[in-house]
């Protein structure tokens, strides 16, 4: 039995699950293996779910090298976020740094980034420079040393992986439950660099729809959250449709902030 106070994601992330995960955990199978997220962003549902074994997968290789760092060393990045200021003129400073060799430094500038920034969107421009815009005040506080401490322990039983989620899902074996949260589709505005440059367009649909039928014939319980849900339901017969509602909080203007239907699909009862 668990006895450790439940952890809680160290990151920001635009377009976290935390606003429905009672929805999300009372979807979730039983299941014998591994929880697998191939786009694990903030990682909310993991630790949700405080499965035994994971692998937790994403393509942005920052945040990746983030989790393994903080997987080891969580008392030294904290020490590095503690050095610095928590104002503006840090923040464009760290910005405008690229990351070094240092591993700990890296982690805890990717940290106050994303604590900072603008709604906790995570963009690149073309070059694979982070470009988001101070957030101001609003944000928060920095993770404290507990709370870093606390999220490394939820990782010791974790595989961390970057790469292409269609390698991720491959992996996957019949005990096992995949749990899948692409970035959205949005229309011609679609690709602007978020989650990391060219990091899911819409042209990947159909490479996660190959990979998702794959998975399911092989006996993998899979649950998606997509935007798009009513579309892939067409090329996905038989699986179960639900949805939550929840308010976006990504937009610039509090005024197209507005409740929406968060959508997920499920090929299990």
């Amino acid at each position: 039995m668990n006895t450790s106070p439940r952890a809680k994601p160290v990151l920001r992330w635009a377009g976290s699950k935390r606003q429905i995960l009672p929805k999300l955990t009372g979807l979730a199978p039983q299941f014998r293996g591994r929880y697998i997220e191939p786009f694990c962003g903030s990682a909310c549902l993991f630790l949700a779910l405080e499965p035994s074994q994971a692998l937790l997968a994403d393509i942005n290789s920052h945040l990746v090298s983030a989790y393994r760092t903080l997987q080891s060393d969580p008392d030294a990045i904290s020490a590095v976020l503690g050095s610095w200021e928590q104002d503006k003129d840090t923040y464009l400073e760290l910005r405008a740094m690229k990351p070094g060799d240092d591993a700990v430094f890296n982690a805890a500038r990717f940290l106050y980034l994303n604590r900072y920034c603008f709604n906790g969107v995570y963009r690149e421009n073309r070059a694979g420079q982070f470009n988001v815009p101070y957030g101001g005040y609003r944000s928060g506080t920095l993770p404290s040393l507990e709370d870093l401490q606390e999220f490394s322990r939820r990782l010791q039983s974790v595989e961390l992986y970057c790469g292409d989620f269609a390698d991720v899902v491959r992996r996957a074996t019949k005990d096992d439950f995949i749990y899948l949260d692409p970035p959205y589709y949005y229309g011609a505005t679609r690709n602007r660099g978020e989650y990391g440059w060219n990091a899911f367009s819409d042209t990947d649909v159909q490479r996660l729809l190959t990979e998702v039928r794959a998975a399911s014939d092989r006996g993998v319980r899979i649950l998606i959250s997509y935007n798009q849900a009513h579309s892939l339901k067409k090329e996905l017969p038989g699986w179960q449709l639900t949805y939550a509602p929840v308010r976006r909080s990504v937009a610039g203007f509090s005024e197209s902030r507005r409740p929406v239907r968060e959508y997920q699909l499920r090929n299990y009862a």
